[in-house]
């Protein structure tokens, strides 16, 4: 695996630790960065230190259930059917 798509699993990884922590976050842009990755969400209350740690240990646990989930391509319409 090559590092952009390492990150860019690492934010998706990050979105679903977070919607599964704060279901009522919702979920903006989650790219891969040349210094890593990040994703904006918005809430009504600002993350504190402690939801940091909190997120932080839901992802290790998201990444060792070992979840396999792959990128799949698809033509436009197809994709905005699913």
């Amino acid at each position: 695996m090559d590092l952009q798509t390492l990150r860019h699993s690492c934010a998706h990884i990050l979105a679903a630790a977070v919607k599964t922590l704060y279901p009522k976050a919702k979920l903006g842009i989650g790219p891969a960065i040349a210094d890593g990755f990040y994703y904006d969400f918005a809430r009504e209350e600002p993350f504190t230190p402690d939801d940091l740690g909190k997120i932080e240990e839901k992802m290790q646990q998201i990444i060792k259930a070992n979840q396999s989930f792959e990128k799949e391509v698809l033509p436009k319409n197809d994709a905005q059917k699913l």
